[in-house]
């Protein structure tokens, strides 16, 4: 009888891990006998269920694992519509396949991937041992400096090459900017609180030049870019141990300017007090590791250039999905909050209009 491939939580069976981990070469002998899950990151992704799965087999096999993680699409609403449609699951699925081997930061295996519709799924190293960042709580300086120097190590590999144009499977843009105009007051009328007078200001201009924003970035140099970079996608070494950030979920990555992840990074994340007056300082260690890896032809006034078209690019994100959850209560309205105020407010300390037309 052929095996299930779930399309919820409830539907991840032992007969299912069992075929995903042979599959995948893990497993060649043992089957798994029980399970156990857990959900993981509640009220922290939006494209995907993430769970943990512990696994006892009905006896012991070398280097088998004991514990998985398991990514499937939710269930229903505007959040899985949307990948859906920029194949979000196909295109994370690519880049664990395609490119984590390529790249010098430390990444969680894939071991299995359900790659067709309609139940997308990955089963994954377990790495729950690293803590989660908490994006409601916010990101220290240090911690900033450390991711950014991870993702700046990646870009570096793809950093407008050949390599780069080969990946003919990643778009260059997540269309998210067609609708500004539109729910622009609508995103004012139910968050327009989060932002002060000198946000809504450059929120308004903005909308008079994305056409604009658009053929900028098409003309600067291009890597990959993990579009979503943000400390509810990160996880951090345990305390005492050393070890390197990982930096999760790769479902929206595109090819666009590096310097966008810098500032969905610290924009989104860092806890305000410690971003206002450095954020100049943290877009320098990105561009010196980009130096470091052998990126030339590069300068300091181009990094500039496109850390405020990378903030203007990133506002789009907000008031596109705003409507998807109006009314919502709880975490997700924390971190709404919290991104929506943050963002504006860092895009205004580093006068990213000052790159607009007149």
């Amino acid at each position: 009888m052929p095996i299930k491939d779930p399309m919820h939580v409830e539907e991840i069976t032992p007969q299912w891990i069992t075929h995903a981990l042979r599959e995948g070469g893990v497993l060649k002998e043992a089957s798994v006998k029980s399970i156990e899950k857990k959900i993981l990151g509640e009220g922290k992704g939006f494209l995907s269920s993430v769970v943990q799965v512990k696994i006892e087999y009905d006896f012991e096999e070398k280097d088998a694992p004991v514990s998985v993680v398991v990514k499937i699409e939710p269930e229903e609403g505007g959040f899985k519509d949307f990948g859906d449609e920029v194949d979000a699951f196909q295109r994370e699925i690519r880049f664990y396949r395609e490119i984590a081997d390529t790249v010098p930061i430390r990444l969680p295996k894939l071991y299995y991937a359900v790659d067709q519709p309609p139940a997308y799924s990955m089963v994954m190293e377990d790495l729950s041992h690293f803590i989660p960042g908490d994006q409601v709580v916010g990101m220290h300086e240090q911690q900033v400096i450390k991711t950014v120097e991870e993702i700046a190590r990646l870009q570096a590999r793809y950093w407008n090459n050949e390599a780069l144009e080969k990946i003919a499977w990643m778009p260059d843009f997540n269309d998210i900017s067609w609708d500004y105009i539109e729910k622009w007051p609508s995103f004012v009328e139910h968050y327009g609180y989060c932002l002060d007078d000198s946000g809504l200001e450059l929120g308004e201009k903005l909308g008079r030049f994305l056409d604009w924003k658009k053929d900028k970035i098409l003309k600067r140099p291009r890597t990959i870019v993990h579009f979503d970079l943000r400390e509810d996608n990160l996880m951090f070494p345990p305390p005492g141990e050393e070890g390197a950030i990982l930096i999760l979920d790769w479902q929206l990555t595109i090819k666009n300017i590096g310097a966008f992840d810098v500032f969905r990074l610290m924009g989104g994340s860092e806890i305000p007090k410690e971003r206002k007056g450095h954020q100049f300082q943290i877009l320098k260690v990105w561009h010196d590791t980009l130096l470091q890896e052998g990126i030339s032809n590069y300068t300091w006034e181009d990094a500039i250039y496109d850390f405020r078209l990378g903030a203007l690019a990133f506002l789009c994100t907000p008031v596109h999905f705003h409507t998807e959850i109006i009314g919502i209560k709880g975490r997700t309205q924390k971190l709404a909050e919290a991104i929506f105020t943050r963002s504006f407010a860092s895009a205004v300390e580093i006068d990213a209009a000052s790159i607009l037309p007149e």
